[in-house]
C-alpha cells in the first residue's frame, strides 16, 4: 500500500531505462479475453478491474511523459489523469514535476473543452502535436501548447527527438489508441509492450485490437515480442514484454 492509503500497483517498483537521443517507450494497454480493448459503447466501460486500473494509474510514476492519439480523448481517460499522491511518491522517485501530457493529431481538429484540457483533470497545460499543414484553433492554443512536427502528417521519431532534446523527455509511455500503437511500433520507436488481459468476452465481430493499421505488415514483417514478465493479480494477468525492432537507444542522432 502506498503512503497516501491508495493499494500499489502491480508495476510500482519498476525500473524503467533512460534514453538518450529519443526516450524509452513503453506501449501499455489492457483487452478483455477475447482481445477487445473497448466496447462497442462507453456503457463497456471500463473493460478492466480495479487492479488493472490502479495499475494503470500508478504506471504513468515512472514516465516523463505520456503519449495519446486525439482519438482517445472524449473517453474519460481523465479518470486516470493525476492526482496529489501520484505527484508525492514520483517525488519520492526524483522526479519532481508531473509527466508532460501530449497529444498527437494530424488534423488538429480537436475539442478544447474536452476534460484533458481542464486543471483539475491533470495541472499543467497539455502539449498538442499537429503537422505543419494543420489547422489548429485559436481556443485550442488557448488550453494546450502547441508544436509542429512534420509536414502532412506528424513525424513521429521527429517527435521522439525533439521531446528528448528540447524537453527533457527520457521515458514515455503510449496509451494508445490502436492506431498510434501501430505507427509507433512500424516507427521502430517502441522498447516494450504492456498489456494486461482482464476476464471478461464482449462478443463483438470485430472488436479494437490494441494495435490497428491500416493494412497488416507482411507475414516476413511481424513484430516480434519476448516475454519479460507475467504477473497474476486476482483474475487479471499482467504481461510485459520487449520489442525485438526497436531502433536501438545507442542510434546516432541526425
Amino acid at each position: 500500500m502506498s503512503e497516501g492509503g491508495e493499494p500499489g500497483g502491480v508495476y510500482d517498483d519498476l525500473e524503467i531505462p533512460s534514453g538518450t537521443w529519443r526516450p524509452y517507450t513503453a506501449i501499455q494497454m489492457v483487452m478483455t479475453v477475447d482481445g477487445a480493448i473497448k466496447g462497442p459503447t462507453d456503457e463497456y466501460w471500463p473493460i478492466s478491474l480495479e487492479a488493472d486500473q490502479r495499475t494503470f494509474r500508478r504506471f504513468r510514476m515512472h514516465f516523463d511523459a505520456v503519449l495519446h492519439g486525439a482519438r482517445t480523448l472524449g473517453m474519460r481517460i481523465d479518470r486516470y489523469m493525476w492526482s496529489a499522491e501520484l505527484q508525492r511518491e514520483r517525488q519520492k522517485r526524483g522526479l519532481h514535476e508531473p509527466p508532460l501530457f501530449i497529444v498527437v493529431s494530424n488534423s488538429g481538429q480537436i475539442d478544447p473543452n474536452d476534460r484533458v484540457f481542464q486543471r483539475r483533470s491533470y495541472p499543467i497545460a497539455p502539449l498538442v502535436v499537429v503537422p505543419e499543414v494543420a489547422e489548429v484553433t485559436e481556443d485550442l492554443a488557448a488550453v494546450a501548447e502547441i508544436v509542429r512536427v512534420g509536414n502532412e502528417r506528424v513525424d513521429l521519431e521527429g517527435l521522439m527527438r525533439y521531446l528528448a532534446a528540447e524537453r527533457g523527455v527520457r521515458r514515455l509511455v503510449c496509451e494508445g489508441g490502436a492506431i498510434l500503437n501501430y505507427h509507433m511500433l512500424a516507427a521502430g520507436l517502441v522498447d516494450e509492450f504492456f498489456i494486461t488481459v482482464t476476464p471478461s468476452i464482449i462478443g463483438e465481430r470485430r472488436p479494437r485490437t490494441a494495435v490497428e493499421g491500416a493494412v497488416a505488415w507482411p507475414s516476413d514483417h511481424v513484430q516480434r515480442l519476448r516475454l519479460v514478465s507475467t504477473i497474476t493479480c486476482g483474475c487479471e494477468v499482467f504481461l510485459r514484454y520487449r520489442i525485438d525492432g526497436a531502433i536501438p537507444l545507442s542510434a546516432q542522432a541526425g
